[in-house]
């Protein structure tokens, strides 16, 4: 796991990806005196190495927030201190379609983001925006005007390369638009849940990767090969075996 800080208070936690992968989870933590907010809670294997570093540092977890409820952003809630957890209004949908029922109790959030929610943390403000895109529960987190955590928009390796959009097929349109709603933010660096942060000047071209791609998906209603689905693309993904995946799900 690498830890960095990205500013007073900001740290970006980066889990290894598993050998021969590039997909990697990660954890920011708003930390503000002696308390912090993390923004998603990984694996529940992995989340105790950022529990660990926090309580060395006397640090203890005042609140959760969950950009989107699959698996490698919320499992950690199973073993982290029951803390108030922030979710989107849409979180029973996507547990509802990949989580069993039983364990539900787990990730059921204490508050719920029906619109914009700004949240005063010590010297840092939070605010939290609905933003239904790779997931229908998507939120992104603006973090002091100056970073904006974008969870699964736009994914990359802990050192930077594009990874392949997932996206299920029914809801692959909404994802596109949610990548075009993402150029609002080129004023801010940007903090992915997979990968490296990364500062605007390059989101421009991250985006359009990725809307022709998944354009390229979504217009074959899935007969497309990934070669030529990314024929018009200026970069190289990782992980093109999820390209069938993609497609299947249309």
């Amino acid at each position: 796991m690498k830890k960095q800080e990205l500013a007073t208070g900001i740290v970006h936690y980066v889990f290894d990806a598993e050998p021969g992968k590039y997909f990697a989870s990660s954890v920011t933590a708003i930390v503000s005196g002696n308390k912090a907010i993390l923004i998603d809670a990984a694996y529940d294997f992995q989340i105790p190495k950022i529990l660990e570093d926090l309580t060395s540092n006397h640090i203890e977890i005042e609140n959760i927030i969950i950009t989107h409820f699959h698996d490698d952003h919320m499992q950690g809630l199973k073993v982290l201190p029951k803390v108030p957890v922030y979710g989107s209004r849409y979180f029973q949908d996507t547990l509802d379609k990949w989580t069993k029922k039983e364990e539900h109790i787990f990730f059921t959030p204490s508050f719920v983001v029906y619109e914009p929610l700004t949240l005063s943390f010590g010297e840092h403000t939070l605010t939290l925006i609905p933003f239904p895109g790779h997931s229908l529960c998507g939120l992104l987190v603006n973090i002091d005007n100056k970073f904006i955590h974008i969870a699964d928009e736009l994914m990359f390796s802990p050192d930077g390369v594009p990874l392949l959009p997932i996206s299920d097929g029914k809801d692959m349109q909404r994802h596109i638009d949610s990548l075009h709603r993402l150029e609002n933010y080129g004023d801010f660096t940007l903090i992915p849940s997979h990968g490296s942060v990364f500062s605007a000047e390059n989101l421009d071209d991250e985006i359009k990767n990725r809307i022709t791609y998944l354009n390229a998906v979504l217009e074959s209603k899935g007969t497309i090969n990934y070669e030529d689905a990314t024929k018009d693309c200026t970069c190289t993904f990782l992980h093109s075996e999820w390209h069938r995946g993609n497609c299947v799900s249309i």
